[in-house]
């Protein structure tokens, strides 16, 4: 019979998990990892296959804390705020986490249609917004979409470390943006507007 592994798949990720938030994406290699963990590299290539499996576990992991995050917004009213605010207490709290989600060098470049389904799951936001000021479908995706991005550029700056905002300044500026474009939704013919431009795929510079 084999020996019984020393660490389970889990413990690696998890400890995998606390490198990076620790140390950042580039540190997460096998050495780094065996030193943490406090033995060789080979329980680690017989758990996973290769660096790039045990780095895409990682990450999972690295989501699914983020969705914990977003998901507490459901217990407030309006929820769709909450959930940004929360985003980007995540990436104030978890800096090197969030890099690895969003900002990771690793990650190959992708049309922003994919970008946001990976990130965004089914989470059904645009639905919620959709119900709360009865807005048709390709509406509330516009706009669910496009506070996405403005959330993801507060974030970006949050994890940098570049600024931070209080609550009140965060729920300002997401609220402002927020009404208008619930503005420009309903003045504009944006279901129209939104089958002329084909989305491209992202270049290597």
């Amino acid at each position: 019979m084999p020996p019984k592994p020393r660490f389970t798949r889990k413990e690696m990720v998890d400890a995998g998990l606390e490198l990076v938030r620790q140390k950042g994406a580039e540190a997460l290699t096998a050495r780094e990892l065996a030193d943490v963990l406090g033995c060789s590299a080979r329980p680690i290539f017989t758990a996973f296959e290769n660096m790039d499996e045990l780095r895409g576990e990682v990450k999972k992991a690295a989501k699914e804390l983020i969705a914990s995050y977003a998901n507490k917004a459901m217990e407030y009213d309006p929820p769709f705020k909450k959930a940004g605010m929360q985003i980007i207490l995540f990436a104030s709290r978890e800096p090197n986490l969030f890099k690895m989600i969003f900002m990771s060098s690793f990650d190959k470049p992708t049309s922003f249609d994919d970008l946001f389904t990976s990130h965004t799951g089914n989470n059904k936001f645009d639905v919620v917004i959709s119900k709360a000021y009865s807005l048709t479908a390709i509406q509330a995706r516009y706009i669910y979409e496009h506070m996405w991005v403005y959330t993801f550029g507060i974030s970006v700056l949050c994890a940098l470390n570049q600024c931070n905002f209080s609550d009140a300044e965060l729920s300002n500026l997401l609220g402002v943006e927020f009404l208008a474009l619930l503005d420009y939704v309903r003045k504009n013919d944006v279901e129209r507007q939104l089958d002329l431009p084909e989305r491209v795929m992202a270049k290597n510079a």
